[in-house]
This record gives C-alpha cells, sequence and structure tokens, in this order.
C-alpha cells in the first residue's frame, strides 16, 4: 500500500477528538458532504441534497454537526429568481476543514501548485505544533532540526 504523506489537523481536548473522527470518517454522509465541498467557492445546501442520495434531514443534520465542529463555514445568501426572492443557505470549508475536504481530491487531480501549497501549509502547520510541543514538554528544539536533516539526507 502507498502512503500519502498527510496530517489531519485535530481538536485537542481528546472527548473532542474522538467525535471529531467518528463524526467525520464514521459516516458516509459527512465524507459525501466533503466531497462535494469546493476550496474555491461556496456550496450550497439546495444542491447538496439534490446531488446526494440522503434524505433533507440527514444532510442538514451532518451539517449542522460540520459547523459546530470547525469543519465548515455556513452562510445564507439573497437571491432573486424568477422575480422571487430566496434564501440559499451555503457552505465553505473552515481552515481545519480544506485539509478534510482535501483528503477527498484524487491526488491525480491535483496539480504541482496546489500541492505545493500544501505541503508548505501542513509543514509550517506541523512545525509550529511540533515546536510547542517541544516546549511544553521541555524538549531542546534542535531536536526538530536533527530529525529534518536526517530526513532530507535519507530521500536525497
Amino acid at each position: 500500500m502507498e502512503i500519502w504523506p498527510y496530517i489531519i489537523p485535530l481538536p485537542s481536548d481528546r472527548t473532542d477528538q474522538r467525535k471529531f473522527l467518528i463524526t467525520v470518517f464514521g459516516s458516509d454522509t459527512a465524507i459525501d458532504i466533503l466531497k462535494n465541498v469546493s476550496l474555491k467557492g461556496k456550496v450550497y445546501q439546495r444542491n447538496l441534497i439534490k446531488n446526494l442520495k440522503y434524505s433533507n434531514k440527514t444532510i442538514i443534520k451532518h451539517l449542522k454537526t460540520l459547523v459546530s465542529f470547525n469543519v465548515l463555514n455556513e452562510g445564507m445568501e439573497k437571491v432573486i429568481e424568477d422575480g422571487k426572492t430566496h434564501w440559499l443557505k451555503w457552505y465553505t470549508s473552515t481552515n481545519m476543514g480544506k485539509w478534510l475536504v482535501l483528503l477527498f481530491v484524487p491526488t491525480k487531480r491535483m496539480d504541482n501548485k496546489l500541492v505545493e501549497k500544501i505541503v508548505e501549509e501542513l509543514f509550517e502547520l506541523y512545525v509550529k505544533n511540533a515546536v510547542q510541543l517541544c516546549k511544553d514538554y521541555n524538549l531542546n528544539h534542535q531536536l526538530l532540526t536533527k530529525v529534518f536533516k536526517k530526513s532530507m539526507a535519507s530521500t536525497v
């Protein structure tokens, strides 16, 4: 099995981690919603309901949960269609949510620019957290430099 090197940001609280993982990965509905969220724009609730095979109630329940876990942002938009005013609910990924959305983007659909951005942002996120972990446990942060140099030497 080939491994895709990926980091999933998780809530720091252990109870929230468990709930988060079960919510996102324990449900085909949540996964299908995330597969339909774009990194570049809004996804409308009505389109999710139209395009996914689940009931309105199930989709809305999962959307609310994903919003409560800060995976998705939600908003309303006023639209005039055929002279009638409609309010449409939309969703976008949060900063944390984009990492989950990216999990479901096939690697063949990622161009070099996107992969470069992912590597840069994930590495920065990981390093910041690793530095904080070193501080929290009174570890010498030079450990990170040592690991980085060792990893670079073994892959070049």
